[in-house]
């Protein structure tokens, strides 16, 4: 190769003169120089002429061998899987299935009857009192029957469901009550909804089904009677944006008996340094009311307005006044 500058001859494949320094002109480069006169690698060089398909599916390249460990990797990963989502599916089934059991007992219980014929109805066994010492506090009853299934609520092992029975002086059943704490599983405050309930969050005449729709909740504790009302408390919480702490409450439902239609609605805030539990708190006693009493008077509260008598018994707390700014979690 000449230099046209100075005339000189240059070896093959030279850049600049070796004599003036001068750039020769060469149309071709050697393989190992790139445009910039760098030297390039053979490595390098081959993984710039390669094209990107060709990269990508060098980099995923598996033999016979690893693409069957893989797959088995898969397989087994994919059987796992569907195992654990088989396990919490059956769990919480099983949860529903054992909680609308012991719901199903208490209102198959015929009102009026023995003891000795609701134990043919349903199959379980009565007893005069439990093994548990909550639950015998909680409320006055004559014969009990607690789950053998077990939750824990606050930290404290229950029973999943319990049905109480009171009786009169001939031995007839006069009330049923049933309390289902799978409600209070996740939290004893119940389960959490936006706001407050009010009387205004259902009207008259609504069945069971739904109130339970329109609510969000299912009732943590039901009461049947001879008088023909059922009551029914929905726990719950909401969080208060201008207390800026969680409020808990007992929702009350008075369904009649033979219709099922709500009657009545009240309610009372509970403390958590005073009960977890306890249902009766300021419950009120079942009594008729009209349509026009009961929803005709805005911002009306049944238990702030003394429509309904304080439960006596001494195992149950005065709920706090809902307007109390000092309430306790």
């Amino acid at each position: 190769m000449i230099c046209k500058n100075c005339g000189s001859e240059c070896p093959d494949g030279n850049i600049f003169c070796e004599k003036c320094g001068a750039e020769l002109e060469s149309s071709v480069l050697p393989e190992n120089i790139d445009s910039k006169g760098r030297i390039v690698n053979e490595s390098a060089k081959n993984k710039q002429s390669k094209p990107k398909a060709a990269l990508k599916h060098e980099k995923i390249h598996l033999t016979e061998g690893q693409k069957a460990a893989r797959k088995k990797a898969l397989k087994t990963g994919g059987i796992v899987a569907a195992v654990i989502v088989v396990i919490a599916l059956f769990m919480l089934i099983l949860n529903l299935v054992n909680s609308s059991k012991g719901y199903a007992y208490a209102t198959k219980i015929s009102l009026g009857r023995n003891v000795e014929y609701a134990e043919s109805e349903t199959g379980l066994k009565f007893s005069k009192k439990s093994e548990n010492g909550m639950i015998n506090s909680m409320a006055g009853f004559d014969y009990i029957y607690i789950s053998d299934e077990k939750v824990r609520v606050s930290g404290s092992e229950q029973p999943k469901w319990a049905i109480l029975l009171n009786v009169d002086k001939d031995e007839m059943i006069t009330d049923v009550q049933f309390y289902d704490f799978t409600q209070l599983k996740l939290n004893w405050k119940g389960n959490k909804t936006d706001s407050k309930l009010t009387e205004e969050s259902l009207t008259y005449g609504m069945s069971i089904k739904s109130v339970n729709k329109t609510l969000g909740l299912k009732p943590y504790y039901l009461k049947r009677s001879v008088s023909n009302d059922s009551v029914y408390c929905y726990r719950y919480y909401f969080t208060d944006p201008d207390a800026g702490y969680d409020r808990a409450f007992n929702y009350y439902v008075d369904f009649s008996e033979t219709e099922l239609t709500v009657r009545n609605i009240s309610y009372s805030e509970i403390e958590y340094a005073k009960t977890i539990l306890d249902v009766t708190t300021n419950m009120p006693v079942p009594e008729t009311k009209s349509e026009k009493e009961v929803y005709d008077k805005p911002g009306s509260k049944a238990d702030d307005e003394g429509e309904g008598d304080e439960d006596t018994d001494a195992s149950s707390d005065e709920a706090s006044d809902e307007s109390s700014d000092n309430t306790e979690e």
